[in-house]
């Protein structure tokens, strides 16, 4: 797994947070109505956003897009059902419609920072990296918006792609004075560093990283090729080891495979 804020299953994690975990499956009476039959239609659309989030994290995309589909006929104006159901629509390839399902989650709520930077990775995702900055900022103006390191962060790794280097550390940075411990930070800065060819300060964010977080292919890969760049080779050896032992079929075990093979 590609570590990014950025990334799908990031934001089904956020989705997650939105509509609350899955609910059981609801049961008809007698009569074959089902309790979402009998409840408000606000009641309604929240189960069944949070039936298709649950769908949405086992991977069972066109149940996921059901249930959110229906949340939205119960409720137009349900915010979380249009967020999930963007996710949904981009996991299945189909950027303009995702786009829509976005833009409508952020007329119904432009001041949400949660919503403000789901549509800001999205357009990161896209390269359209001017217009998602501006989202960013956007979401950590929210007073009400409680992981603001998230946003930063995010906003730090889309900087990053665009190769704004000074803009990346400024967002990493200030996800860090909000929650010194936050992985994702502490990983896109050891990252930067490595850019920057400072690599004595990229290897002091990974550790940092490694102090709070288990392994992960791209954080081992990033560490071998720190060590490899400040000529450790017994160290670069170690992160490889890892990388070889506990993630083999990554992306980041092949692609070293493949340059170790062509220096040989």
């Amino acid at each position: 797994m590609k570590r990014c804020g950025l990334s799908i299953a990031t934001l089904i994690v956020f989705a997650l947070a939105l509509a609350g975990c899955a609910t059981q499956p609801v049961e008809s009476d007698s009569s074959g109505r089902t309790g979402l039959d009998r409840v408000s239609p606000v009641r309604a659309a929240d189960v069944n956003t949070r039936l298709g989030v649950g769908y949405l994290e086992r991977g069972d995309l066109q149940l996921a897009m059901e249930k959110l589909q229906r949340a939205i006929e119960f409720d137009a104006a349900h915010v979380p059902a249009h967020v999930t159901l963007a996710l949904v629509q981009e996991r299945l390839g189909r950027e303009v419609r995702a786009r829509q399902s976005y833009r409508e989650a952020v007329r119904l709520a432009p001041e949400d920072g949660g919503t403000l930077n789901s549509y800001a990775a999205f357009l990161c995702r896209q390269g359209e990296h001017r217009q998602a900055e501006e989202y960013f900022s956007r979401a950590v103006a929210d007073p009400f918006y409680e992981t603001k390191e998230v946003a930063h962060t995010n906003a730090g790794a889309c900087a990053i792609q665009s190769r704004n280097h000074d803009r990346a550390e400024e967002h990493l940075r200030a996800a860090l004075a909000i929650n010194a411990e936050y992985p994702d930070a502490l990983y896109h800065l050891a990252n930067l560093y490595y850019q920057r060819d400072d690599a004595f300060r990229a290897r002091a964010f990974l550790q940092r990283f490694e102090a709070v977080s288990g392994d992960d292919p791209a954080a081992l890969s990033l560490g071998y090729r720190i060590e490899r760049r400040l000529d450790n080779e017994r160290e670069a050896a170690r992160y490889l080891e890892r990388l070889e032992s506990r993630f083999p079929d990554s992306a980041q075990a092949r692609d070293i495979r493949r340059l170790t093979s062509q220096d040989d």
